[in-house]
């Protein structure tokens, strides 16, 4: 066994909690209307907590509707709190901002509804002052996609706005009945929220004095800092698992910080790349083509597994029709699709990697993920699942904040062939 692998092993059995969930809990959704009318219902039905992470909140009807119902929520049950966590410079963005969505529910029911924005360290001095409020967002930005009410958990790629609850197509699980993975996903959503700065009823920011500030003091401190207390959450948790749960369906939480120096996600992909069967198949989703040099060595060059990768089409992607510059990005996306294709074939490598297309009129592509049948030719059906907000780019591996979680099957075998793969 190479040291890479120990060290994966040191990673998976050692360092991540592993949460047992009964598989007739777990529901995959799949429209976006259904993403927003099911986040919209467990909103309604909560009783205790409604923790949610996202880039941003649109300023549409459908995120009005949505902010209402937390409203009314708040206003009839004494008892709930109520955690947003966005990303500082996306959730300002604009006269009518998420910021200015949510005010009045801070002003209406302070220390009961709190909404943090999350700054990137690396987004600081004369780069901060010249770089345009939308490109500032390549930088770095709080990518987790989480929205927990009470102990139900919807994970996705998807942000909260009117363009993901209508026609752009991407993945959601809904988790029901998960305390412990819910308690995990809302302590992070926390910690994180503490690193960030929380807005005040006048609109105002604060940054909590205890901490170290992101952009006035020394970013790798306070890199540091995150990352001892995000390997001390993960632990605590560690150490909490439950050794007579039976749950059929194992999660392990993959956390990708590059502000923290953590890569956890990042070294768990690369390994089930690189080590997976010659029988086994991967299929992978990304709705911004752009991977790192290691994901594509990893998939041309190391592994012997099959590969079905879906892009979105250039009229596909988000930024299609775009004014000014940012017209020309699904353009950008297609040359690297082709920069990839053009390498799989010097390697020669078309045999076993196809490359697809999603294309449907009116709609967007934002789905990403990735699929692990541990031997294709014999289950139709995979024994693992990575979902979460990783385009599995140089943005999501390199600078932003991402939240993906691992699923997979204990019965039948497939765990142990799995087990190769990570371990």
């Amino acid at each position: 066994m190479s040291q890479d692998l120990n060290y994966s092993q040191k990673w998976i059995d050692q360092k991540l909690p592993c949460f047992k969930v009964d598989p007739s809990n777990i529901v995959v959704l799949e429209s976006p209307d259904e993403f927003y009318l099911q986040l919209k219902s467990n909103v309604t039905r909560s009783k205790k907590r409604i923790t949610f992470s996202s880039l941003y909140l649109g300023t549409g009807y459908l995120e009005e509707e949505l902010v209402k119902s937390i409203d009314h929520n708040l206003e009839n049950n004494a008892q709930i709190e109520v955690n947003f966590l966005l990303d500082h410079n996306r959730g300002q963005r604009g006269e009518i901002s998420s910021k200015s969505i949510l005010l009045p529910l801070i002003s209406k029911f302070e220390n009961r509804f709190n909404l943090f924005l999350y700054h990137t360290p690396n987004l600081r001095g004369i780069v901060k002052k010249i770089t345009p409020e939308r490109t500032n967002e390549t930088i770095g930005v709080q990518h987790m996609k989480l929205y927990i009410t009470d102990n139900d958990l919807i994970i996705s790629g998807a942000n909260l706005s009117t363009d993901y609850f209508e026609n752009r197509q991407d993945r959601y699980i809904w988790i029901k009945n998960c305390e412990s993975l819910c308690d995990f996903f809302a302590s992070l959503i926390g910690l994180v929220s503490s690193f960030s700065f929380q807005v005040n009823k006048s609109g105002s920011l604060t940054y909590p004095q205890d901490k170290i500030h992101p952009v006035l003091s020394n970013k790798d401190n306070f890199g540091q800092e995150l990352s001892t207390k995000v390997k001390n959450l993960l632990n605590d948790f560690k150490e909490r698992e439950n050794e007579t749960d039976d749950g059929d369906t194992l999660m392990y939480p993959l956390i990708q910080m590059s502000d923290a120096f953590i890569k956890i996600d990042e070294q768990v992909t690369k390994n089930i790349f690189e080590k997976a069967d010659q029988n086994s198949k991967i299929y992978l989703a990304v709705g911004y083509f752009n991977l790192t040099d290691g994901y594509m060595n990893a998939i041309v060059k190391q592994s012997t597994a099959d590969f079905d990768l879906l892009l979105a089409s250039p009229e596909a992607n988000g930024f299609f029709g775009a004014k000014g510059l940012s017209g020309y990005i699904p353009s950008i996306y297609s040359c690297l699709e082709e920069e990839f294709f053009n390498f799989c074939s010097l390697n020669k490598q078309l045999d076993r990697i196809n490359l697809f297309e999603y294309k449907k009129t009116d709609w967007t592509f934002h789905g990403k993920g990735l699929w692990y049948y541990a031997d294709f030719k014999k289950s139709q059906l995979p024994s693992a699942t990575i979902i979460g907000s990783s385009n599995f780019g140089h943005r999501s591996v390199h600078r932003d904040l991402e939240a993906n979680l691992l699923i997979c099957t204990k019965d039948n075998g497939l765990q142990k062939q799995f087990d190769r793969v990570i371990y």
